[in-house]
């Protein structure tokens, strides 16, 4: 029988899993009707997910089981959407590079090893591609940075190397250490990218810098190649955050705000802050095309 302990423990992992639902709740709306395309802009819905298992049930918020997004894809594919890249999507911004017709994103949260045992299978059965964002401070681990907490187990680099091979897989950042978990937490918080109270400006500019350049040394690490796309956890930033990345390399930044994306030849302002559209577990292939229409 399971200790009260372990059973507190394992409830505040599943709240963990639940912490991105309750802020969507206030952050998703939808922006309304979508905007005319002008000669140069292409219509890009993204697509957001974060951990894969058969239990959404219980989580229906975060948490899609692997035939549910099986049925999803199949839907998408039969609907006429092809899958992209953040590089492809770049290409078309700055390099003059042409995209299928009806593009779509497909982004994954937080590096749970379930995108490798259950997403990547189905990516590759459908040939459709899609990117991961890595808490850097959890990757590969199955416990909150030091404290002993169990969380639910991230891939390794050994696995990120097999996807990325497939052509199918894409990793960028979702920050270092700044996706943190108020009650495993033994030191200062931070909500998100969020400056702390007791920081002055300068202080949390070098935090902040510091702890990207620790997520992109890691991602060039493992892949040979920079981060230029970054998820901000829990889809919060401030008015220095975009800047900063800018300056750091970053070309593209996701926000988890509901709605329609125009992307423009050129229009480098068009890859920054870009809405995505978050996939319940308990979400119907139908509802998803009707969501992203």
């Amino acid at each position: 029988m399971l200790s009260l302990k372990r059973v507190l423990i394992i409830l505040l992992c599943l709240v963990i899993i639940a912490l991105p639902v309750a802020i969507m709740a206030f952050m998703l709306e939808r922006s309304g009707a979508a905007p005319e395309l002008g000669e140069d802009s292409v219509r890009v819905p993204i697509l957001m997910y974060h951990h894969f298992a058969d239990y959404y049930e219980n989580n229906p918020g975060t948490i899609v089981s692997g035939e549910n997004f099986a049925a999803q894809l199949r839907a998408l594919r039969d609907a006429g959407y092809n899958t992209i890249s953040f590089e492809q999507l770049r290409a078309f911004v700055f390099d003059g590079g042409d995209l299928p017709e009806n593009p779509l994103l497909i982004t994954i949260d937080d590096g749970y090893r379930s995108v490798y045992e259950v997403a990547f299978p189905i990516l590759k059965e459908y040939g459709m591609k899609a990117t991961t964002f890595i808490i850097g401070v959890t990757h590969g681990m199955d416990t909150y940075k030091d404290t002993g907490f169990p969380i639910i187990p991230r891939f390794d680099d050994a696995q990120v190397i097999t996807m990325a091979e497939s052509g199918l897989k894409f990793f960028e950042s979702h920050s270092y250490d700044m996706h943190q978990h108020e009650p495993f937490e033994t030191g200062p918080f931070r909500r998100g990218v969020l400056r702390r109270a007791d920081e002055s400006e300068e202080e949390y500019i070098a935090a902040f810098r510091a702890d990207f350049e620790s997520s992109a040394a890691q991602l060039e690490g493992i892949l040979g190649t920079r981060p230029f796309v970054f998820s901000y956890p829990f889809g919060i930033s401030n008015d220095l955050s975009d800047g900063l990345l800018r300056e750091m390399g970053v070309e593209v930044t996701l926000k988890i705000t509901q709605g329609v994306n125009v992307v423009t030849r050129g229009d480098a302002d068009s890859l920054m802050s870009m809405h995505r559209f978050n996939v319940p577990g308990n979400m119907t292939p139908a509802q998803l095309l009707e969501m992203i229409r």
